[in-house]
Formats: structure tokens, sequence, C-alpha cells
């Protein structure tokens, strides 16, 4: 069916058959109806309807979204049109250009249910696997998103100028070919560099910058968020950031005009000014581009082919090995035996255990677990960029509205909860980034409870260090936040965290999600988690507002601390109480967590 032979000359001495246009035809059905069992199989299993919902939901929320970015798009072209400044067009372009990379970073290329260099093995054309990589890469939210909202800004000319209907059309279709076209030839390039650590760290603080320095820019230089600036300062700064703005634009300005997106506006302009020929040229200019990020994305997937493996344990063999007893930590002692635990079960059944000796054992594995994730999370770049963009606008919003009277009264809380909306979704996957090193776990004399413990204290370490540094910031910037509302936060933080871990420790063996750091922006947890995380933050955030507005209403802020206090307490108790039966439920859903952690691809 798949046609994964090579038909066979009828003699020995006849010429060999030539490949056939049908056979490639049934190679693409035969990948894709792989790709459809494997997702419909996923579903089948325990969870999997779960999952279903999460996506549609997800699916729901994005299509809500995607609806407002159509519409502004084709309004956008319609106002342009029809106002005859249809070289603004540019703005849109470069803007959906930027959304489809942000896009990108954030949702990631598109998973495949199984290794695709894997179809190397199989007798095929290196054009066919270049073209099926292309293909099944293409269906992202990213592209999708751009090529339609190019569609939209087309419509948006049309109905504004009928006659530049048919030169609209052709303009934007070369436009999106080479937006998703460069979006596939760039992941496909990072995803190499990102084959070894440092290059991760390279890029990761990359694209740290670039989300940073472009968040300062939207404070700094958006009107809507220097409307609380009045006087002749105000005025003064702004016509400086104009001044500024302007001259950047003025400097860039040849360099921006050789690139698709004013190419495909100035195709446009052509058009409308009546000069076909030069519309031809533009656009043909856009398809040039299109054809090298296509050119540029095919040297990559050769080079799979002939069999390039990405990982740093291949390019490992090419280095001189050393001594791995002297990089051997004493804290791997936990996983040994020791005289806690006695090689022979008749001597370990009669040697009495001390209770000091047990705490002892306990903080060495918290130690050495916790040591681990804090490692893995200073390599994802996923985990330090949620945990810098709180203390950035932290740092902006802060020294923006510190002139507002009470500012400190809901800063404070509201960075608090933004910082939470980071960190509790990383604990619904805690077993993640382990790989099939989560064996271990279950082979080593160990209680599993105590390694999520461990795992959990990632997360508790990482809030304490965020709401600290939030605290000292909003402290210099907006004045210290009364001790009520402190007290209040802090009580509501442990307590929405807590609650967090209680089902995030289920779900993370339950439904875990392999996170590969080799491979550019892939989601931390399953759909159907983060949106228990966000129900959970929503619920809680919730009931702080109640209470407060129940505590303000009776003139009684003071029982405020004293009401977040017990629901922190009973959070807590609830947590270690869930503690207690982890061993029992990762040994129900041991299965679950394997199938997925442990596998290729």
């Amino acid at each position: 069916m798949a046609e994964l032979e090579t038909p066979s000359p009828p003699s020995p001495h006849a010429p060999a058959v030539a490949w056939t246009p049908t056979q490639t035809r049934a190679q693409f059905a035969a990948i894709a109806w792989l790709r459809w069992r494997i997702t419909v199989n996923s579903l089948s299993r325990r969870g999997g309807a779960g999952e279903l919902a999460g996506r549609a939901v997800t699916t729901l929320i994005f299509l809500a979204i995607l609806i407002l970015w159509l519409g502004g798009a084709g309004v956008g072209g319609f106002l342009f049109a029809s106002h005859a400044h249809i070289y603004r067009i540019a703005w849109l372009l470069w803007g959906i250009f930027l959304l489809c990379q942000i896009l990108n970073i954030q949702f990631g290329q598109r998973a495949t249910n199984f290794d695709p260099t894997q179809l190397i093995r199989f007798p095929m054309r290196a054009g066919t696997y270049v073209e099926i990589r292309l293909f099944f890469g293409m269906l992202t939210a990213a592209n999708v998103t751009g090529t339609l909202m190019a569609a939209a800004v087309a419509g948006g000319i049309t109905i504004a100028a009928p006659a530049l209907g048919l030169y609209a059309f052709l303009a934007m279709a070369a436009f999106a070919a080479a937006n998703a076209l460069f979006s596939r030839m760039i992941f496909a390039w990072v995803d190499r560099w990102l084959s070894t650590r440092r290059a991760r760290e390279a890029v990761t603080a990359l694209l740290l910058a670039f989300s940073l320095v472009a968040q300062w820019a939207n404070f700094t230089f958006n009107p809507a968020y220097n409307n609380h600036h009045h006087g002749t300062h105000a005025y003064q700064l702004s016509q400086q950031h104009q001044a500024w703005v302007s001259h950047l634009i003025q400097s860039s300005g040849p360099v921006l005009a050789m690139l698709p997106p004013h190419l495909a506006a100035a195709s446009l302009t052509a058009a409308e000014h009546g000069d076909p020929l030069r519309f031809l040229a533009d656009s043909l200019a856009v398809a040039a581009y299109a054809a090298l990020f296509l050119l540029v994305f095919a040297l990559r997937m050769l080079k799979e082919f002939r069999g390039e493996t990405l990982s740093e344990a291949a390019d490992g063999v090419r280095k001189p090995k050393t001594n791995s007893a002297k990089l051997r930590p004493a804290s791997t002692a936990v996983f040994t035996q020791s005289a806690l635990w006695p090689a022979e079960p008749a001597a370990r059944a009669s040697a009495p255990v001390k209770p000091a000796a047990c705490q002892s054992r306990l903080l060495e594995l918290v130690v050495t677990v916790l040591s681990k994730e804090i490692l893995y999370a200073r390599r994802n770049m996923g985990i330090l960029y949620g945990l810098l963009m709180p203390i950035f606008l932290v740092l902006i919003f802060a020294s923006r509205f510190a002139s507002l009277g009470n500012s400190a009264l809901w800063t404070f809380p509201a960075a608090v909860g933004y910082s939470l909306l980071v960190i509790c979704p990383l604990t619904y996957n805690i077993f993640g980034l382990d790989g099939p090193g989560v064996q271990i776990f279950f082979f080593a004399p160990v209680r599993l409870r105590d390694v999520v413990l461990a795992k959990n204290m990632l997360g508790v370490v990482l809030a304490v260090f965020e709401i600290v540094l939030i605290f000292l910031l909003i402290a210099e910037m907006a004045g210290v936040p009364s001790p009520k509302i402190t007290l209040a936060t802090l009580f509501w933080a442990a307590g929405t965290l807590a609650l967090n871990l209680i089902f995030g420790n289920r779900r993370s063996i339950a439904s875990p999600k392999r996170i590969d750091p080799q491979r550019v922006a892939r989601k931390q947890t399953s759909p159907l988690s983060a949106l228990i995380s966000l129900a959970f933050l929503i619920l809680c955030a919730g009931l702080a507002v109640l209470l407060y507005g129940l505590c303000f209403s009776l003139h009684a802020l003071w029982a405020l601390p004293l009401a977040m206090a017990l629901f922190a307490g009973i959070s807590v108790a609830a947590y270690a109480q869930s503690l207690r039966s982890m061993d029992e439920y990762a040994l129900q859903h041991r299965e679950d967590l394997m199938r997925e952690i442990c596998k290729l691809g």
C-alpha cells in the first residue's frame, strides 16, 4: 500500500524500473494515515478523552483570538486601500510576520507522533523526504494564522478597490509563501543549533533579549501606557520618543525596503499606479525569497536524510572521555546501597533505621534531586523566559504607575499572581525532562513520594525567588505594600501553589509530556493540564477577590491575612495527605508514565 519497495525489473539484465509519481503519492498517503491512526489511538488510552476536551477548549479559544486578528487585518487593508495609503500595507505585513514568529516560539513547531528521521530507513528519494518534511511541517498554528491574515488583507483591499483584487491576492500569496517557508527554514536550523548546550544557552539569551526589548518598546512608546503623564515634561519626552523612532525608521528604511513585507507592499503600490511590470518584478522578488528559504530548508533536510544525528550524545563520541568517577558527586550515594539499605533482605529487615538517619537520607535525596531540577531549569529557555518576564513587567509597570494612589495595594498581588501563572503549569509535568532516566526512580531504593517532594521543591524555590524579588522591586519603585496585603498575598500564594501541586503531581504521572530541550519551543505540559492549572489559578484568584471584598465591606481588613492563612493551612494539609498516597498511585500508573516519557522521537 505504501509502495515502500522499488519494483524489481522483469529480468536481471533489464534496466531498473523508474520511480513513479504514483508511488510518491502512496508514500504521502501512508504517512498521513500513520499519523492519523497514532493520533486516534492515543485518544483511546486512559485520559485520552480529557486530552481531547483540553485540545478542543484551547482550539476554541485560539479560534476566537484568530477571528479578531483576521478582522483587524481585513479592516487595516480596507482602510489603507480606501484612503490611497496602500504603501502602509507594509506595516500590516511586518506585523503579520512578527506575529507568526512569536507564535512559533510560543507554540513551537507541530510535534509529530513519530520521529520523522526514521523515514530514511525506507527506499525514499531525497526530494520526497524534503517534500514530506515540508508538507507535514507547514500545518502549524503560526503558518495557518499568517496565511489567513494575508488573505484577509487581500480581501480588505479588494473590497475597498475591486480593481486591485487580483493583484492583492497574487502579492499576498507570494508573501504568505515566503513567510511560511521562512518559519520552516529558521526553525529547522534552530533545532540544529540547539543540539549543543552552549548553543541553546546563546539562543535563549537572544530570544530573551528580543522579547524584553519588545516589551520595553511597547510600554515606552505606546501612548496607551503614557496617558497618566501630564505636563511639559511628558510632552518633551513624547517628542523625543517620536524623533528617535523616526530616525530609526529612516536609517533602516533602505534595508527594510529589500525584504518581503516591503516588497509586497511596493508591488501593490505599483499596481495602484498602473505599473504592472513593476508589480511583476516586486512579486517575483518576493517569490525569489520564498525559493531561497526553501533551498536553505532543503539543505538542512538533506543532511538529515544522509543520517546526521542531532544529539549531545552523538557529539560526545568525538570528544575525549573523562573519568566519570571524578565527576560523580557524593550525593549520588542516595541511590546506592549503604548502611541504611543492606544488600541482603534479612539484614535489611533486621537492621533498625533510626529517625535521624531517615531524615538525613531524605534531606540528601531532596538536595540531589533539587540540584538536578535546578540544572534542568537553567538550561530550558521556556522556563527562563517565563521566570524573567514577570520581573521585567514589574519593572515597567511599577515605574509607570508609581504616581497613582495606592498602586502598591494591587501591584504586588497582581505581580505575584502573574508569576504563579508561569510557575504552576510547571508542576503538572515534573518528569517531563527526565526522559528514560525516570526509570531510575522506580529501581532505586527510595520512596517515590520523596522524589516527588524533591521535585515539588523546585516550584517552591522558584516561587519564593520570584516573590521576594517582586516585593523588593515594588517596594523600591512604588512603595512598600501594607503588612496586611503582604501577608495575605503570601498566604494566598502558598495555598494556591499547594493546590496545584496536589493535582499537578497526579497529572505528571497519569498524563505526562516528554520535553526535548534540543527542540525549540515545545509546550511544557499537555493542553488539559494547562487548562486545569489555569482554572485553579482563576478560582483561587476569585476566592481572594471575594474575601478582600467581604473584609473591605465589613471594614475588617485585619481579618484578610487570617482568612488567607486558613486557606493556606488547609491546602498544605491536603498536599501532605496526597503525598502519602503517591507511591501507590505511581505504581498504578507507571505504564502511562513510561509509555510517554521513555518513547523515542
